[in-house]
């Protein structure tokens, strides 16, 4: 992530100020953890990514991950835990990012496209995604 200054990860099944640190698995599938907390410099954004890293399946099995993961990360900016942890990025945009090996399906994406209308947007939050290894943003 060059250019980013990582902060590290936040899991809510603790105190819902603590990080964590070190090595540990980073999945949609873990709904309960922030993955990455990171200043992006280049917008001048808090950046939360979200990793996934199994193939989307066809039949949209994943969404109910994608939500659970997607909520853990709005009532931690709405919510404040963002700023009590990382006072230092507080007053600055937040940007919501999933980082995936493969692209998501037209399921997720319509999903992704509803949440981004219904809730992030209102928040002031903007969403993209990204292939991992990938230099390139997609918006919805």
């Amino acid at each position: 992530m060059l250019g980013f200054r990582v902060h590290s990860s936040f899991s809510s099944r603790r105190n819902p100020h603590t990080v964590r640190t070190g090595y540990h698995t980073m999945a949609v599938a873990d709904a309960g953890t922030i993955d990455i907390v990171a200043h992006d410099p280049a917008r001048d954004e808090a950046l939360l990514v979200m990793v996934e890293d199994r193939p989307w399946p066809t039949n949209g099995a994943f969404l109910t991950d994608l939500e659970a993961k997607l909520n853990t990360y709005l009532l931690y900016v709405t919510g404040g835990r963002l700023v009590v942890a990382f006072p230092d990025l507080k007053d600055k945009p937040v940007h919501f990012q999933l980082r995936t090996t493969f692209p998501p399906g037209e399921r997720e994406l319509e999903y992704l496209r509803l949440v981004d209308k219904q809730h992030l947007r209102p928040a002031s939050i903007r969403f993209s995604w990204r292939i991992i290894g990938e230099t390139h943003e997609h918006g919805l």
